[in-house]
């Protein structure tokens, strides 16, 4: 990232997690969720790194806008469910055994329980956040709690325990203000990008450098939407995310 006077500005990341810590004299063992949000963050830190944006101010992921900036670290969770992927890793931490293909098959299968479910949570926060953040009045006769009590009944079906007050601890209420509904948004572009590698392959030199090229490289430099675009060589749709959802598509 170039800087008037100064020239390139090395960018600076680093990941710092809360994985469970060893036990005793055991090692300190991941559970594949754990697996899954170390891939997650890891795209974000990617996306950092390898910024080449003339302006500092626009590198980065916090530079991106929210309708995108989810799309590098959730494509990133599917290389966490590769067969491919997880040979190269995932072994037996005493035996050296790779993860067998009948326990991953399981693994995959389960991944589609309560798929829609999960779905439906995210556009309730997403519409929360929008809410809060646009047609609520402060001191006004509503208050967060309903509104959250409210549209979880309505989006989702389910009931809150009376007292539960979720809104004091949803983090991003407040650093992604009304934009939450971009982690849905970014996984349409996430999983249809993510399509390609399924395509040509996961691990393909090829495509991930066109990937790195066209879409992690311009950062906040570029429009989001002509980037995926760019990359996928033509427009984004939503068939490769219903799909994760293990949701069948029927063409009419």
């Amino acid at each position: 990232m170039a800087l008037e006077n100064v020239g390139y500005e090395m960018p600076e990341a680093a990941l710092v997690c809360n994985f469970p810590k060893r036990q005793g004299d055991e090692p300190a063992l991941m559970f594949h969720g754990d697996v899954e949000t170390f891939f997650h963050e890891f795209g974000h830190l990617l996306h950092c790194m390898v910024s080449t944006s003339e302006f500092s101010y626009l590198g980065g992921p916090e530079n991106v806008v929210l309708d995108f900036v989810e799309a590098p670290s959730q494509i990133y969770e599917n290389w966490a469910w590769n067969k491919e992927t997880l040979s190269l890793f995932a072994k037996h931490h005493e035996t050296g055994e790779i993860i067998p293909d009948e326990l991953l098959d399981k693994m995959l299968a389960a991944k589609y329980m309560n798929s829609g479910v999960g779905a439906l949570r995210q556009l309730f926060y997403g519409t929360y956040a929008l809410t809060v953040h646009d047609t609520y009045v402060p001191y006004g006769d509503q208050n967060t709690t309903q509104i959250g009590y409210d549209l979880r009944k309505e989006i989702t079906g389910g009931e809150y325990v009376d007292g539960d007050q979720f809104e004091a601890s949803f983090g991003h209420l407040i650093g992604y203000t009304a934009g939450y509904y971009g982690y849905m948004w970014s996984k349409v572009y996430a999983q249809d990008m993510w399509s390609v590698f399924e395509e040509k392959g996961p691990l393909n030199k090829e495509v991930g450098m066109q990937y790195r090229r066209k879409v992690l490289e311009p950062t906040g430099s570029g429009d989001a939407l002509e980037l995926v675009i760019d990359f996928l060589g033509r427009e984004p749709n939503n068939e490769a995310l219903l799909k994760d959802l293990g949701l069948e598509i029927s063409v009419k």
